[in-house]
C-alpha cells in the first residue's frame, strides 16, 4: 500500500512532464541526459534513446562546423556544478540536423537533500532540470514590433518634415530663398544630397540650388547656373519630368543614358555627387510644372521605395505651391510698382537748383501703393515740393494717391502768385501759404477722392532778389524733413500740424520759414525709411541726421543712395525720398 502511494506522485510527475509543452531533460551530475520529454524531441530532433546517457553539454552546444565550445563557458555547467538555479534568453541550442534554434531555458539543479525535504542546499547536487522554449516565434514578435516602432518613429519624423518644409517655405515670397531652404531642409533626411532645377519663364533651365551633406559649398557651386535647354522631345528622366511627367526613380547615373545636352548635366551631377540611386519629383501646381527637385544617396544599399516616394511627392507637391504662389506675388508687386513709379513724374532741373528722388517697393505686394513723391514748377517761378503717404497700402492705395496727388498739383498751381515780375524785395513771392494749399485739399479730398487719411508735407523753394534761396513748408502728420547743410550740419524741421481727411480733427497748421544756405540739402521722406517693429523711432531718426551729416558733401544721386543703404528700410512699408539740392 506504502509504495502504491510513494510510486503514484512519480508517474503523475512524469505525466506532467510529457504534458508539458515545453522542453523538458534532466542530467545526473556529471551532466548526462537522463530525461527527455516529446516537446525536447520537437525543438531538437532527438529521440529519447539518442540522447540518454549522453553528454549534454555536447549535444546542445556546437557550432556549424561541429566544433564544441569549452565547458567552462557552458552556463548549464555552471548550474550543476554551483547549484544554483539560471535562465537565459536567445540561447542557441543545436538540432539533430545540424541548423541552430534559438531557445530561451530555466535551469534547476538536483540535491540529495531533495529525498528528505531539506532543499536544495541540503545535499550535494545530483543533477540538473532545464526546461526550454522556442524563442525564435518571440523574437520575430518583438523584431516585428521593432519594426513597426521603427517605420512609425520614420513616419512621425517625416511627417514632422513634411509640416517643417511647409511652413518654412511659406514663411518667405521669394523664389530663390524658397529653393535654398529646400534643399537644406530635405537633406540629409530624405537623401544624401539634393538639387532643384528651374524652368525659368523663357523656357531656360537653371539649377538654382544643391547641397550634398558631405561636400562643401564650395565644392559644389559650379554646378549651379543654366543648364542646356529643355528639348522639345523629351528623352532623359529630367526633361520628361520637367515636361509634366511624373517623379522618376533612377538608379544613379545608369538610368541616365539619352544623348540630350540636358542629360549630360544630370550625368555630370550624379558623378560628383557620387549618385547610387535618385528621385526626381516635379515642382508642380494648378497644371503647371515649375521646375524639379531631384533626391539621391550617395551610399550602397541606400533607394527610394513607395513609401518614400510619397513622401518626396509630398514636398515637391508643396514646394510647387509655395512657387506658384511666389510668381502670382512677384506679378502683382511688379504690376503694383509699375502703377506706382508711372505715377511718380519725372523731377523738374530748374537752373542750377537740383532735385533727385528715389522710390522702394515694399517686400510685400499688399504693402506697396500709398507713397509719393513730388515736385513742379509754380507760375510764380517757385518749385512746389511733396512727400506724402497715404493710409493704406495696395493698388487702391496706389489710385488714391495719384487723385490725391493731382489734386495738390492742382491747388498749388491756382493758389500761386503770377510771375510777371520778380518780388520787389528780398523775401520770398507773396503766393498763397503752403498751410492755406494743404487746408484747401483736406476741404475736397472727402468730396472728390476716395481717400481716407493721409500725411504730407507741402513746401515752396524760390530765390529771392537778393539770391538767397527761401522755404516755406507745412507739415500734415508727415516726418519732419531734413535740411542737411555744405559743412555737415543736420536739423529737423519740426513744425507739425493736422493729419488729412479726417474732418473730426481740429488744429492748424502752422507755417514754417527757412533760408536754405548754399550747397544745403533738404531731404524729405516717407515713415518707411525710418520706423520698424523692432527699432525705437528716436533712434532711427538719430541714425539718419548721423549719415546725413556725413554724406553731406556727396553728390546728390550718391546721397540718396547712401542714405537708403546705410538707414537699410525694414521693407515693411514702401519708401519714397525726394532730395533737393541749393546751389552753391
Amino acid at each position: 500500500m506504502t509504495g502504491q502511494v510513494e510510486d503514484r506522485p512519480g508517474t503523475i510527475h512524469d505525466r506532467l512532464v510529457e504534458a508539458m509543452h515545453s522542453g523538458v531533460l534532466a542530467t545526473d551530475e556529471r551532466g548526462r541526459i537522463t530525461a527527455w520529454n516529446p516537446r525536447a524531441r520537437e525543438l531538437l530532433g532527438y529521440t529519447r534513446d539518442e540522447v540518454l546517457g549522453k553528454p549534454m553539454h555536447r549535444l546542445l552546444h556546437r557550432d556549424a562546423d561541429g566544433h564544441v565550445p569549452p565547458e567552462r563557458d557552458c552556463r548549464l555547467i555552471r548550474a550543476l556544478r554551483t547549484g544554483v538555479p539560471d535562465h537565459g534568453e536567445d540561447q542557441r541550442f543545436a538540432h539533430r540536423d545540424g541548423r541552430m534554434v534559438m531557445c530561451s531555458w530555466s535551469s534547476a539543479p538536483i540535491s540529495t537533500g531533495d529525498q528528505d525535504g531539506t532543499g536544495p542546499a541540503g545535499g550535494a547536487v545530483a543533477g540538473l532540470v532545464i526546461v526550454f522554449q522556442d524563442a525564435a516565434d518571440r523574437v520575430a514578435v518583438e523584431h516585428e514590433r521593432r519594426d513597426q516602432m521603427s517605420r512609425v518613429r520614420r513616419a512621425n519624423s517625416r511627417l514632422r518634415l513634411v509640416a517643417e518644409v511647409t511652413t518654412v517655405l511659406s514663411s518667405t515670397l521669394n523664389e530663390q530663398e524658397v529653393l535654398r531652404r529646400l534643399v537644406r531642409l530635405v537633406v540629409p533626411a530624405l537623401g544624401d544630397w539634393a538639387e532643384v532645377d528651374l524652368l525659368v519663364p523663357d523656357g531656360r533651365v537653371e539649377r538654382v540650388a544643391a547641397t550634398h551633406h558631405e561636400l562643401s559649398a564650395a565644392d559644389i557651386a559650379g554646378l549651379e547656373g543654366p543648364l542646356p535647354p529643355l528639348p522639345r522631345v523629351p528623352r532623359g528622366p529630367l526633361a520628361q519630368v520637367l515636361r509634366g511627367g511624373t517623379a522618376v526613380v533612377v538608379s544613379g547615373e545608369a538610368d541616365v543614358r539619352s544623348d540630350e545636352p540636358l542629360d549630360a548635366a544630370q550625368r555630370e551631377l550624379f558623378q560628383v555627387m557620387d549618385a547610387q540611386s535618385a528621385i526626381i519629383a516635379p515642382l508642380a501646381a494648378r497644371g503647371e510644372t515649375y521646375g524639379a527637385l531631384t533626391l539621391g544617396y550617395s551610399r550602397p544599399g541606400h533607394g527610394y521605395g513607395p513609401d518614400d516616394r510619397l513622401v518626396v511627392e509630398d514636398v515637391a507637391r508643396r514646394t510647387g505651391l509655395v512657387l506658384a504662389n511666389t510668381r502670382l506675388y512677384a506679378e502683382q508687386r511688379d504690376t503694383a510698382e509699375a502703377m506706382q513709379r508711372n505715377l511718380l513724374t519725372p523731377l523738374p532741373q530748374p537752373g542750377d537748383l537740383r532735385l533727385e528722388a528715389r522710390y522702394v517697393p515694399a517686400a510685400q505686394v499688399s504693402w506697396v501703393g500709398g507713397d509719393w513723391y513730388d515736385a513742379f514748377a509754380l507760375p510764380d517761378g517757385a518749385i512746389g515740393v511733396v512727400i506724402g503717404d497715404i493710409v493704406g497700402h495696395d493698388l487702391q492705395a496706389a489710385a488714391r494717391m495719384a487723385q490725391v496727388r493731382n489734386m495738390l498739383r492742382a491747388l498749388a498751381w491756382d493758389m500761386a502768385a503770377p510771375s510777371s515780375t520778380p518780388p520787389p524785395s528780398a523775401e520770398p513771392s507773396s503766393a498763397a501759404p503752403p498751410s492755406g494749399v494743404l487746408a484747401r485739399l483736406d476741404g475736397v479730398m472727402a468730396a472728390v477722392s476716395d481717400a481716407d487719411l493721409a500725411t504730407a508735407v507741402f513746401g515752396r523753394v524760390e530765390e529771392a532778389a537778393d539770391g538767397r534761396w527761401h522755404l516755406r513748408w507745412c507739415n500734415a502728420g508727415h516726418p519732419p524733413p531734413l535740411l542737411i547743410t555744405g559743412d555737415g550740419g543736420t536739423h529737423f524741421l519740426d513744425e507739425h500740424g493736422m493729419l488729412l481727411g479726417d474732418p473730426d480733427l481740429t488744429g492748424n497748421r502752422p507755417d514754417g520759414a527757412r533760408v536754405l544756405p548754399p550747397l544745403s540739402t533738404l531731404l524729405l521722406y516717407t515713415d518707411g525709411l525710418i520706423e520698424t517693429r523692432d527699432t525705437d523711432l528716436s533712434d532711427r531718426l538719430t541714425s539718419l541726421r548721423r549719415h546725413g551729416s556725413h554724406l553731406a558733401q556727396l553728390p546728390l544721386p550718391d546721397l540718396c543712395d547712401q542714405i537708403l543703404e546705410r538707414i537699410e528700410p525694414s521693407g515693411e512699408d514702401d519708401v519714397a525720398l525726394l532730395a533737393l539740392r541749393i546751389p552753391g
